[in-house]
């Protein structure tokens, strides 16, 4: 069984064929730079998108605050007023490196 009918198309695909054998670096490396030229333009539109005023009231919805014990609170407080200030221990010191 003969495929006649491909016999004009095969004569029509030729010419692309050897083009593209023919060109297939430089088609290669057009379609590189163009990917990456298309990257490097999305990224730079999205670092400078700024979120709308919905987003950012979604976020602040779902923020809870902390939430301090009055126990810690109390302590926190103790430890405080019990604070000594050591800057009077090193007044007097002498340098051992210093002569």
């Amino acid at each position: 069984m003969k495929l006649e009918f491909l016999t004009p198309i095969n004569k029509k695909l030729t010419p692309l064929y050897n083009l593209l054998k023919r060109d297939s670096a430089i088609i290669f490396l057009s379609i590189v730079a163009v990917v990456f030229g298309y990257l490097i333009w999305r990224i730079g539109n999205l670092a400078g998108a700024e979120p709308t005023k919905s987003q950012i009231d979604e976020k602040l919805r779902t923020i809870t605050r902390a939430r301090i014990d009055p126990a810690s609170i109390k302590k926190i407080e103790d430890l405080r007023a019990q604070n000594i200030d050591i800057r009077s221990y090193f007044v007097d010191r002498n340098n051992p490196f210093q002569e």
